[in-house]
């Protein structure tokens, strides 16, 4: 389902609601049962949880904002809003599974006095089952748009990370090991911190422009070099207007222009067919004219 799609159909943003607010119900109820049962495994998947609602968020506010059109103050519309987002979100949930990363350290250094594993255990597993439904109900968009997929997968993924809590809290129960707690929150938060690094690196690239991941910048210009009519490419740049938007910009010198809308329709159809790129801007230019490179 393409990004137009998505915004008429109503029946995402009923999903998007709904997948909020039963994971935003959850996330209170887990931090408050964390804190009482000094857990921080608990709470270190709270903040996880929190995180994929906040895409969540970024999802419905992309879904929302791809309704509206272009104006000449914004005239690419709001496509990128959803980069910005998700690079905001992911720098946050960086620090903040750092910050749980340490004060599990710290609980290691020194324990507390008791954790109790039965409560550990049956809040998690509340945890698999509402992380489970929240899965199902994007499990239409699982091979879709980026975004749906995303969410998908990042359920999964919290059903799954939920299930070891619950294998804590009755390894706690059964063998009074208490340090199993901050340990299992170590080893959780290095994984979701793995992850979001990923998506932190990704979501800067796309915020100072650089070139989407699946587009390989040589490998278009080695195609826009085989069209017959074209010498030399000047001043092409790749970049994404979303995150599934991709845009390019070229000065293409030919020898004999010729047929000026034959040369440029032949390359920006290559373009989209071959490499997914939709918003294509060409210039052609001759080889006696002198080129003056851009400083970028």
């Amino acid at each position: 389902m393409d990004e137009e799609n998505i915004a008429q159909d109503p029946r995402n943003r009923k999903k998007y609601w709904l997948g909020i607010s039963i994971n935003l119900i959850f996330i209170i109820f887990e931090v408050a049962c964390g804190l009482f049962a000094s857990s921080l495994a608990l709470v270190t998947d709270a903040v996880h949880n929190l995180g994929d609602v906040l895409g969540l968020v970024i999802s419905l506010v992309a879904v929302i904002l791809l309704k509206r059109k272009p104006t000449k103050h914004h005239t690419y519309g709001f496509y990128n809003t959803t980069i910005l987002a998700a690079f905001i979100n992911s720098l946050i949930l960086v620090a903040s599974l750092t910050l749980i990363i340490w004060e599990s350290i710290l609980r290691l250094l020194h324990p507390e006095s008791h954790v109790n594993g039965g409560i550990v255990a049956v809040v998690a597993l509340i945890g698999v089952v509402i992380n489970g439904l929240t899965a199902y109900i994007f499990q239409s968009g699982a091979h879709g748009e980026l975004n749906e997929r995303a969410n998908y997968w990042h359920f999964v993924g919290d059903a799954l990370i939920s299930l070891c809590v619950v294998i804590a809290g009755v390894a706690i129960n059964f063998t009074g090991w208490e340090m199993i707690d901050p340990l299992v929150s170590i080893l959780a938060a290095v994984f979701i911190l793995r992850e979001s690094w990923n998506v932190f690196i990704s979501s800067f690239d796309l915020v100072t422009n650089g070139v989407p991941d699946g587009v390989d910048e040589i490998e278009v210009e080695k195609y826009l070099l085989s069209l017959p009519e074209i010498d030399k490419i000047n001043d092409m740049h790749i970049w994404a207007l979303s995150t599934t938007e991709i845009a390019i910009s070229a000065h293409l010198q030919c020898d004999q222009p010729g047929d000026y809308m034959k040369i440029i329709d032949s390359a920006t159809e290559g373009l989209r067919k071959n490499f997914h790129i939709d918003h294509v801007t060409l210039q052609l230019e001759t080889c006696n004219k002198k080129h003056k490179e851009s400083t970028i």
